[in-house]
């Protein structure tokens, strides 16, 4: 993992496995400028933010691929278990990757589609066109002829997550001593977000 402060983004270089190599590619989160990720609670809709996790967002990932892969052919690795988070205002528990906003569910989307599913779908037809291409077969009074072309599908532009706004206010959790972002008018914060644990903030 590389961290990028003066971007204010989290750069991480991921490996999606496919039967036949591996495709290697980086993905980019843009952070407010105190390093926090942006959730949403999907019970509740309230915005929160985290301290920026790989796991989260490997895992996520992973299961787009995954779902991509197993249309295609392909396969990819099975990562850890997911994180949970507990929503700071209505305490709604779910995994990370269920929490995040439309736009880094959509943007991690189309980065696998662009970086993963793409390219193996470009192999598979390229190998394809490579074993059928220009075979011809004959015998007695019949002949055949079989000609495969594939145009490799051109990559899409490379999507863009951010930029972050530097909202919210930081509270931090005595249980764990780790710090979220809640609203500015928000004071009643029932559990952790991280153990689940009713505690008092500071």
């Amino acid at each position: 993992m590389v961290d990028c402060p003066h971007q204010n983004s989290w750069r991480k270089q991921l490996t999606a496995e496919d039967p036949n190599d591996q495709i290697q590619f980086a993905v980019s989160i843009s952070t407010d400028r105190d390093g926090f990720m942006r959730y949403t609670c999907p019970s509740c809709g309230r915005d929160f933010k985290t301290q920026i996790d790989p796991a989260d967002l490997q895992w996520a990932l992973t299961s787009y691929c995954r779902r991509s892969g197993v249309e295609i052919g392909g396969a990819t690795a099975e990562p850890t278990a997911p994180r949970r988070l507990w929503c700071p205002y209505c305490g709604d528990c779910a995994e990370s990757r269920e929490m995040l906003t439309e736009e880094t569910a959509s943007y991690l989307k189309r980065i696998a589609y662009r970086e993963y599913v793409l390219p193996l779908i470009n192999r598979m037809f390229g190998g394809l066109a490579d074993s059928l291409g220009g075979r011809k077969q004959s015998g007695g009074f019949l002949s055949v002829s079989i000609e495969f072309k594939h145009t490799r599908s051109p990559l899409p532009v490379r999507p863009m997550h951010g930029p972050e706004p530097a909202d919210l206010k930081i509270v931090t959790f005595l249980c764990c001593d780790k710090k979220i972002k809640i609203s500015e008018h928000w004071f009643d914060v029932p559990l952790c977000s991280y153990c689940g644990t009713r505690v008092e903030l500071v």
